[in-house]
């Protein structure tokens, strides 16, 4: 089984792959590592929306993967979901895609230049189809932009637009150009932060960077267990 791990930044996945076992000459852009029968591979893409297409579109285009697995942290908008809690995305939106009006986002849908129900959306929103018995994880939807948000307007316009759980900067460039080259997918976020007035100082990063390892060697153990079995 080949599984790509997409990430943004390398810090965010750092303390993963030290405990895999790193092939001979691995350059990139593609790392390959080996853990029990699995192979993985990693692309660090960069922020943003952009960069996380291209990259995971050139990846896809130079090996046949059987899971892409984008993990990282995110800011949670609910005080319920904790920093340091990893979650499983279910579902996502871009919330940068449209026409500011006024003190209103008009997404591309509400303008009516895209049909909500186009694929590979439902209702303006992305749906992750594949499940996985072994993630036990709160299930969030998310929300993708190129900022992160940390001014108070802006904070509460994406709760009145989108009702997110969660914010990243890459999710949803990942679910759609995975749900369109029809490869399953998994999205797996560490909250690091709340989504308020940015204050670094009540961060917790590297909390969320342990928790996110653990879950991902919790998952994959899983995984690796049933393969060596069957």
């Amino acid at each position: 089984m080949r599984i790509l791990f997409v990430g943004a930044t390398c810090f965010e996945l750092y303390q993963f792959f030290e405990n895999l076992k790193e092939a001979p000459e691995n350059t990139g852009p593609v790392f390959n590592y080996k853990w029990y029968d699995l192979d993985i591979d990693l692309i660090i893409t960069g922020l943003g929306t952009t960069f996380t297409t291209y990259f995971l579109t050139k990846a896809l285009s130079l090996c046949k993967y059987d899971l892409v697995i984008n993990a990282g942290i995110a800011g949670s908008f609910r005080d319920e979901i904790s920093i340091g809690t990893v979650v499983n995305v279910k579902s996502e939106q871009f919330c940068d895609f449209g026409i500011e009006d006024a003190d209103h986002i008009k997404t591309v849908f509400d303008a009516g230049f895209v049909d909500p129900d186009d694929f590979p959306f439902h209702g303006g929103k992305m749906i992750n189809p594949h499940r996985y018995e072994n993630l036990e994880l709160q299930a969030v939807h998310g929300i993708t932009g190129n900022i992160s948000h940390g001014a108070a307007d802006s904070i509460a316009r994406m709760k009145e637009e989108f009702d997110p759980d969660i914010e990243s900067m890459e999710g949803a460039a990942v679910f759609y150009v995975c749900l369109f080259e029809k490869i399953p997918f998994l999205e797996i976020r560490a909250i690091s932060n709340y989504v308020d007035i940015r204050d670094t100082e009540k961060w917790d990063i590297p909390t969320a960077i342990e928790n996110l390892t653990d879950e991902l060697f919790r998952f994959l153990r899983k995984f690796a267990t049933v393969k060596q079995i069957s």
